[in-house]
């Protein structure tokens, strides 16, 4: 594991980010044109290890500036490798750069299918279980990689009973079926009342919330309940199972269903009502998410996908993202955790981050750096609740910590932890201890909290998701700052790169090569 140590990796990475961040930006956003001979970028390929024999060009996407972004398609014996595509940008004046590569090395030669194309549908449709067709489906052969790679049929069914666009693998040897999903989803709505962001933020101080009451209902938390409603539920179906989350309950985990979707009578004292809080903050959260730009549609989505959340997982008083199953688990020690806000969004951020780099967070400084980014998601979804102060988005966890955060008089409330700190990253790792993540990641949180109230609040959360995209598994926090750097100037022609620098240098005291 990487250990904190001197930062400064010099300018070449940081002219790799900025180069992969002006591609993510732009190449995302450009209308494609037609297919030209990319001579500099497949000689890009070869450079780079790729495996540029079997990466057939699909697309030249002309930039403002004369860049052309060339994308290019994995191919194995003519037969298409799912999600294998490759991305350079070949700038006017500089040489080309290799900006996202999700081609899979050891593919091996696809076999001939032994299952037709006409049965590969039929069992598409069975799988489905298709009672009327509202159109003409298609199937074609492609490789599911791992393991070499796998010969599938890619069948997309268009049903009319139950309504979908139905894609389905199916084996192309054994007739079995690889994965099933539904491309175009209606939705319906649930309503609740719930905590937005927590009691204690919606009272204005601590006056009667200074404990659990062994979650037991009150008078003042049922008072405190604000109206919400639930979006995007999947049709057909009527339990908390939607296009973002998946809230379910309990060690072993179950569904919450109401055949209305109308959860108006539950209160704080059933576990229930922890679900509802996981599935709308986890939602709310992806909704501005898409908002500033990041979505599967534009192929730069953030944990564009159903989150499975599980409520009063487990009686222990903690909560944690599980890396190896994508889920995120909540427990029901002390004040119930997902009650919290501020704990849900916190989760939700190491799920972001996990989605951006698969398996973030390896040593200190990258841990530090998940700690502090999930206080502030935290804060920053707070900020955007209704009647919040910036005491309500600084001061983290502030109905869960009621039994074990500090008091903090100006804010007549306990934090677990805050984003307002001062300290360098120097004094934080002297006074907490450099393997303490949490406590160190407060300094981190401090920085971008700083500067997302000097920058604007869409501004730079905007560019904070789009650095995290250049983010390596053990990220270090030099390398963090070069990332925000080319974030901001892929986005906003580096117009807040002083303000980065004299957060990061002069305030935190982390050296970046790129700045003055």
């Amino acid at each position: 594991m990487a250990e904190a140590g001197p930062v400064g990796q010099g300018s070449a990475r940081a002219i790799c980010r900025a180069a992969l961040a002006g591609a993510l930006v732009a190449a995302l956003t450009a209308p494609a044109s037609a297919v030209a001979t990319p001579a500099r970028a497949t000689a890009k390929l070869k450079a780079a290890g790729a495996p540029a024999g079997e990466l057939k060009p699909v697309a030249a996407i002309p930039l403002p500036g004369g860049a052309v972004v060339y994308r290019f398609q994995q191919r194995v014996s003519g037969v298409q490798v799912l999600n294998g595509q490759v991305a350079v940008i070949d700038p006017r004046g500089a040489p080309p750069d290799l900006v996202a590569d999700s081609s899979k090395p050891a593919i091996e030669n696809p076999p001939a299918p032994r299952l037709g194309k006409a049965t590969a549908v039929q069992a598409a449709s069975r799988s489905v279980g298709v009672e009327r067709l509202r159109g003409h489906g298609w199937a074609r052969l492609a490789i599911e990689p791992g393991d070499g790679g796998r010969l599938v049929w890619r069948v997309v069914v268009p049903s009319a009973r139950p309504l979908g666009d139905f894609e389905v693998l199916i084996d192309a040897t054994s007739g079995g079926v690889v994965r099933k999903r539904n491309l175009t989803q209606s939705f319906r709505t649930g309503r609740a009342q719930l905590y937005n962001p927590n009691p204690v933020v919606e009272h204005g101080n601590m006056n009667r919330l200074r404990r659990d009451h062994h979650d037991r209902d009150t008078d003042l938390l049922t008072k405190l309940r604000r109206p919400v409603k639930l979006p995007k539920i999947r049709s057909g179906q009527s339990c908390l199972r939607g296009k973002w989350a998946h809230a379910k309950l309990g060690h072993k985990p179950r569904q919450v269903c109401k055949r209305n979707l109308h959860w108006w009578g539950v209160r704080r004292s059933k576990d229930r009502f922890e679900a509802l809080m996981a599935y709308f903050h986890i939602t709310r959260a992806q909704r501005y998410i898409q908002g500033l730009g990041f979505s599967d549609t534009s192929r730069n989505g953030i944990s564009d996908r159903t989150q499975v959340a599980v409520a009063a997982a487990f009686r222990d008083d903690n909560s944690f993202f599980s890396p190896a199953t994508r889920r995120i688990e909540y427990g029901s020690g002390g004040v119930d955790d997902a009650e919290d806000a501020d704990v849900i969004l916190h989760e939700y951020g190491h799920a972001i981050q996990d989605a951006q780099v698969r398996w973030f967070g390896e040593g200190n400084q990258a841990g530090s750096i998940g700690e502090g980014f999930g206080d502030y998601w935290a804060a920053a979804m707070s900020s955007k609740s209704p009647g919040t102060s910036r005491r309500d988005d600084v001061c983290i966890f502030e109905w869960d910590g009621v039994s074990w955060g500090r008091f903090v008089p100006a804010f007549d409330r306990k934090c677990g932890r805050r984003a307002d700190s001062g300290d360098t990253l120097a004094e934080a790792q002297a006074s907490c201890g450099v393997n303490d993540i949490h406590c160190v990641g407060e300094i981190w949180s401090s920085a971008l909290w700083d500067l997302r109230r000097e920058i604007g609040p869409r501004g730079f959360d905007r560019i904070v998701l789009s650095s995290q995209f250049m983010y390596t598994i053990d990220e270090r926090f030099d390398d963090a700052v070069q990332a925000l750097i080319a974030a901001d100037q892929a986005s906003s022609g580096g117009a807040n790169g002083g303000a980065i620098c004299a957060e990061m240098e002069t305030q935190r005291g982390i050296s970046v090569a790129g700045c003055p």
